[in-house]
Formats: C-alpha cells, structure tokens, sequence
C-alpha cells in the first residue's frame, strides 16, 4: 500500500548513482519506485521517459 502512495501522491526523488545524458535530457529512477525520471537542464525532475 505505501508503494501505490508513492505512485500516486509521493514525491519522486531521483537517484544521484544512476544519473546520465538520455536524448537531449537528463534522466534518472526514482530512489523508491525506480519510475524513469527525466529532466532539461535548469528544470526539476519529472516522472517519465524522454521519448
């Protein structure tokens, strides 16, 4: 149940140890669910891929 929170109402925090350069964005996972997190420099991170 505290997994399904997260997901729904959690903020995501991106883990330090797996970022990297992805298509123009940064990306990263999330410390606690390991969702995809991406984001443009001088922006905050975000839930997704950059596709």
């Amino acid at each position: 149940m505290p997994d399904l929170l997260h997901r729904l109402f959690g903020t995501h925090v991106a883990d330090p140890a797996s970022n990297h350069w992805d298509r123009g964005h940064f990306a990263s996972k999330c410390v606690r669910c390991g969702r995809h997190m991406i984001r443009l420099p001088g922006l905050p991170w975000r839930v997704g891929r950059a596709d």
